[in-house]
């Protein structure tokens, strides 16, 4: 088991080896975990029940559905 502090350190360590944008994409996933913790808490895999496969399906339906709402919203076919 990895314990807070290396996990910690190893993460450092592999931010400080990536570029701007890449940084950047690493940012905005930590700012949706966090988000994430009014509605769940803190994320702990071993206890959280949820079907992850579900989740990521009606999470990618809804982005296409978001897409293609822009999609016509802009005017494209």
């Amino acid at each position: 088991m990895v314990t807070p502090d290396v996990a910690a350190r190893e993460l450092l360590d592999v931010v400080a080896e990536l570029g701007t944008d890449e940084r950047r994409v690493l940012l905005a996933l930590a700012r949706r975990l966090l988000a994430g913790h009014g509605t769940y808490g803190r994320l702990d895999v071993a206890t959280d029940r949820r079907d992850w496969r579900s989740e990521a399906a009606e999470e990618l339906l809804d982005g296409c559905v978001y897409l293609a709402c822009e999609t016509m919203r802009r005017g494209a076919r």
